[in-house]
């Protein structure tokens, strides 16, 4: 049975011999990230194990190669995303664990390289920005629908649904409880994790409505997804709040309030205000937070236990981290006071993949933002500046989420994926010409114009 993880191979193949690699990436790649776990997997020694994720990503990847290398261009992010699959494996390499070293380069190259190949290859090269961020939101929107039952009854469907097909297999996460509530985790496995997604749709779905409101202004018939809008919003805001996460909850807010400035007839002024305030809020919550974090942990899993948890781990690993030099320890690092669990990717990169790994985790972040910062400064309309900030917002969201959880299974990709189509924003204006083609004369006029949004 757990044959049936190969599906999603055949369907990607079928999908690009017929139709191309970008068909296949919006209709077996997008499906597979946002509708399926990643913990069941199909073994056949001495390969490594797939999941149905894997299964999906390395015919697209060969597929990229070989149809669509001859658009690639080079920028500094590259050199990033390739020391950072190196220190991935090299880790484990230098330590000798080879075998450790060869399934980490795997699974990097899936989950790293792929979706940011992706990202930059056929998503704004090929005009499908509106696309893609309509196909999102309406399978987060299943999604998070079908995950509510965990909320209720403290057991995840997707994990129910498939434990039967693979024997001897079962979910390596449980659902925990929060309020006397089940911490919906869905097909991401934590409620972390989850979070994180939700809300990159919750913004692309934002930034879809707000077309919307340009359409109708206009009286230019919306397409079906955007009409119902307000109900995607909707179940993402309800499915958001059912993770109880509140380090994406956090990151959530902020990458809305980034979005926002490309609202603003003025967004350099409104981009000082919200860093002045964030400054101005930011110092008295630090104060608070160190004395609330004093002293002895006890009550254990409770909210306080949990942040006195986060910032032992600073305490206890940074000391691991440097001792592990340039390469750092690989998986198998040493525990420190039963802290098993780094619940921080910037810190968990050092102390596993050393100094090189989390300079190039923070370089392509740092990369990013800027080519993001870039191009929209050079944005000819609202829309378009408002698209650049709501993509920048999700980048920030994440970059912060990630400090307070490990970065993983369907997030790992959808970063990466992020970072990809940031470089190719700002290497074509595909984007903006899709958006044009959409509009009439009277729109152009109007969109040229700050008075759009005001």
């Amino acid at each position: 049975m757990e044959l049936i993880t190969l599906i999603p191979a055949v369907l990607c193949i079928i999908a690009i011999v017929r139709s191309g690699t970008a068909y296949a990436f919006q209709y077996v790649f997008l499906p597979v990230l946002l509708l399926f776990p990643t913990y069941f997997v199909w073994t056949f020694r001495p390969l490594p194990s797939i999941n149905f994720l894997m299964a999906a990503v390395i015919p697209l990847g060969v597929g990229m190669v070989f149809l669509d290398s001859y658009r690639w261009k080079f920028t500094r992010t590259d050199i990033w995303v390739l020391m950072w699959i190196l220190s991935c494996c090299y880790s484990d390499y230098h330590l000798g664990r080879t075998t450790d070293a060869v399934f980490s380069l795997f699974a990097n190259l899936c989950a790293g390289l792929v979706p940011y190949m992706a990202g930059k290859l056929l998503i704004e090269q090929t005009g499908s920005r509106i696309k893609v961020f309509k196909i999102y939101v309406w399978l987060l929107s299943v999604s998070s629908f079908i995950s509510a039952y965990e909320f209720f009854f403290r057991v995840n469907p997707y994990s129910y649904f498939w434990t039967p097909f693979y024997h001897g297999q079962w979910a390596a996460w449980i659902t925990q409880i929060r309020w006397g509530f089940g911490r919906v985790a869905g097909p991401f496995s934590q409620s972390e994790l989850a979070g994180m997604m939700v809300f990159t749709a919750l913004l692309m779905s934002l930034w879809l409505g707000r077309s919307n409101y340009q359409e109708k202004a206009s009286r230019v018939p919306p397409p079906p997804l955007i009409k119902r809008g307000k109900v995607h919003i909707a179940i993402l805001l309800v499915a958001f709040y059912m993770t109880q996460a509140r380090g994406p909850w956090i990151g959530g807010i902020l990458a809305m309030v980034v979005a926002a400035i490309g609202l603003s007839k003025y967004p350099l002024r409104r981009a000082i205000i919200v860093v002045t305030c964030f400054f101005m809020i930011g110092m008295p919550l630090y104060i608070f937070g160190k004395d609330y974090l004093s002293g002895p942990r006890k009550d254990y899993g409770s909210e306080k236990e949990t942040a006195q948890y986060r910032a032992e781990l600073f305490t206890n690993y940074i000391p691991v981290a440097e001792e592990g030099g340039a390469w750092g320890w690989g998986a198998k690092f040493p525990i420190i006071d039963g802290q098993n669990s780094i619940d921080n990717e910037y810190l968990y990169c050092w102390v596993v993949q050393g100094s090189v790994g989390v300079i190039a985790l923070i370089f392509l972040i740092g990369e990013t933002v800027v080519a993001l910062i870039l191009q929209s400064a050079k944005a000819h309309t609202v829309r378009e500046r408002h698209f650049i900030l709501t993509m920048l917002g999700l980048v920030v969201g994440v970059a912060f989420t990630i400090s307070t959880v490990f970065l993983g299974d369907q997030s790992y990709d959808l970063l990466f994926l992020l970072f990809g189509w940031a470089q190719a924003i700002r290497e074509t204006p595909m984007g903006l010409n899709e958006i044009r083609n959409r509009e009439t004369p009277a729109m152009k006029n109007e969109t040229y114009g700050i008075r759009v949004y005001s």
